[in-house]
């Protein structure tokens, strides 16, 4: 049997990230969802995403820090071992 696929997508919170979560858990994937400030909001969606039968990893982390974003796939590394999609979703605040 194939392993599933990883998938992380910044800002998956809520919004047009949200929506991408869930059709990559209608697809299968095992979900990676950054946010950066919003925790009840990330928890939810989460909670969502396991009711599909997602695996799901929560990574509160600011995707313009570049410390920051080499702890996020650190924890990545850790708990699935692997990365195969990005979807870069997070706006940049500059």
């Amino acid at each position: 049997m194939m392993e599933k696929k990883v998938a992380l997508i910044t800002g998956g919170s809520r919004g047009i990230g949200k929506e991408i979560a869930k059709l990559l858990a209608d697809k299968g994937y095992r979900l990676v969802i950054n946010f950066a400030r919003n925790r009840k909001a990330a928890e939810e969606t989460a909670s969502e995403l396991r009711e599909k039968g997602a695996e799901v990893l929560l990574v509160k982390s600011n995707v313009g820090d570049p410390e920051k974003i080499k702890q996020m796939f650190t924890e990545i590394d850790e708990h699935f071992g692997r990365l195969d999609v990005l979807v870069n979703n997070a706006p940049l605040a500059f």
